[in-house]
């Protein structure tokens, strides 16, 4: 007996490789060769984005020089004379393709801004009057466009110079290809010996099969809506049915039992030498909120002995502030002991304050409008953050934690200093909007000149 169970549910593996790009140029691109050349490019490469001078060849997981190699040749077969660059960075690669000659010229990652910083400015491709006045300022190479400030050149050149400054520091933001959606999960199972005809063995099979498919949907998060079933017979012949239950899962036993129902009442002509699942439709997971100690989901008294449980076991593990007005927020509170109360009692509380009026005010915080709270760090974390200087400070305009972040906007600085001895502090705190519309808090420290992270807002 020989089976051959094939099981896809992976996720998307372009996440791990080197995300390198080839970048094609040539001196002319007759339109009806450039089309004959795109069709013979595509049936190379998975896909393509078409410039006006030029064409992106994306290359991730894949031999990026040898395929540079292989697509110069069906453009000298083509017609077309075609130089190619290799790079991380669309910049960086389409700069190298310009400059090449026969052989494609492929720049090391990491190794962008030094291989631009020889290159002259007009490899930038900057509009006529700008590339005059860089000239005229003794700005000739892309490493001394780079060597300016953002500021000064926003000022003195305008906006329209910022791209190329950018470019020139092998920061190019362009996104060529959009990321390669996962697919969805499927598994399949072929008897090669022998056939089916059992339910009972077909439905084993299945169940099999639902494990994987389950396992991965829980684990990206997703719940599926439907789920397409394929019976393969032995006369070469498909049966085919789609799954749906009352709400979208990724439970084993919701599929399966789904399925028996179906393969217990069908009749097919005849015996079944394969199955095939695959997920027709997915969402995101999604589960009931409720409130542990609500009443009305029965279990307070559950949660009231658990809490006292936990303290009798772990000791003081429930706390509550005691702020104080210490000037640095992350020594402004002290968390000391409580003891866990009724919550019935709290509940009492919250809903009737006029039952107690040292807590009257309970209402308030119930009843406030939604806003935003600040989440500190449980200890200030150093990154490191670009500035540019304004007035009498430096303001942050991109910081790393993890990767670079850039910043729309930072307000500040809130100056606070104070201590003695060998808890002094000088602080410069800005509050900075991230581009993807995240509030931070960074503060330098003067004393080490040093920069952290202090937390968000959400």
């Amino acid at each position: 007996m020989v089976v051959r169970l094939r099981t896809v549910c992976f996720r998307d593996l372009f996440g791990i490789v080197c995300d390198m790009i080839v970048c094609l140029w040539a001196e002319q691109w007759p339109q009806a060769r450039r089309d004959a050349l795109i069709e013979m490019l595509l049936a190379e490469v998975p896909r393509l984005a078409i410039g006006a001078e030029q064409v992106w060849v994306d290359a991730r997981g894949l031999d990026a020089e040898r395929l540079a190699v292989r697509l110069c040749e069906l453009g000298n077969r083509a017609g077309v004379v075609l130089r190619a660059g290799i790079a991380r960075i669309p910049v960086a690669a389409e700069v190298a393709a310009r400059i090449g000659s026969a052989t494609p010229v492929m720049v090391a990652i990491g190794s962008e801004r030094a291989f631009l910083s020889s290159q002259p400015i007009s490899a930038l491709q900057i509009e006529e009057p700008l590339r005059l006045l860089l000239n005229g300022i003794g700005i000739e190479t892309c490493g001394e466009l780079a060597a300016l400030d953002r500021e000064s050149v926003e000022v003195r050149f305008g906006p329209p110079l910022l791209t190329n400054w950018q470019h020139a520091r092998a920061e190019d933001e362009r996104r060529l290809f959009a990321p390669v959606p996962p697919s969805t999960p499927h598994a399949s199972l072929d008897f090669l010996d022998y056939v089916i005809s059992d339910p009972e063995r077909l439905i084993f099979s299945v169940n099999a099969l639902f494990g994987g498919i389950c396992d991965e949907l829980t684990l990206r998060g997703i719940h599926a809506r439907r789920i397409k079933l394929t019976l393969s017979l032995a006369n070469h012949e498909k049966w085919e049915r789609v799954l749906r239950p009352a709400r979208p899962s990724a439970s084993r036993a919701v599929w399966l039992r789904l399925t028996r129902a179906v393969l217990e009442r069908i009749t097919v002509s005849d015996a079944v030498s394969g199955i095939s699942l695959i997920v027709d439709g997915i969402e995101p997971a999604s589960a009931i909120q409720g409130d542990l100690f609500d009443a009305g989901f029965a279990t307070a008294t559950t949660v009231d002995a658990v809490l006292d449980r936990l303290v009798e076991a772990q000791g003081e593990v429930m706390v509550e502030p005691d702020p104080s007005a210490h000037p640095l927020v992350e020594k402004r509170s002290a968390f000391v002991a409580e003891r866990p109360k009724s919550w019935a009692d709290q509940r009492k509380r919250i809903t009737d304050p006029v039952t107690d009026p040292v807590n009257v005010n309970v209402n308030v915080y119930v009843n406030d409008p939604p806003g935003l709270t600040l989440q500190l760090l449980t200890a200030p974390r150093e990154v490191l953050v670009e500035t540019v200087k304004r007035r009498d400070h430096q303001v942050p305009i991109r910081y790393r934690d993890g990767q670079w972040k850039q910043l729309v906007t930072a307000a500040g600085p809130d100056r606070i200093s104070g201590g003695r001895w060998d808890d002094t502090y000088a602080r410069e705190y800005f509050r900075a909007v991230t581009v993807d519309g995240l509030l931070v808090w960074l503060y330098r420290e003067a004393r080490t000149d040093s920069w952290y992270l202090h937390g968000w807002w959400d």
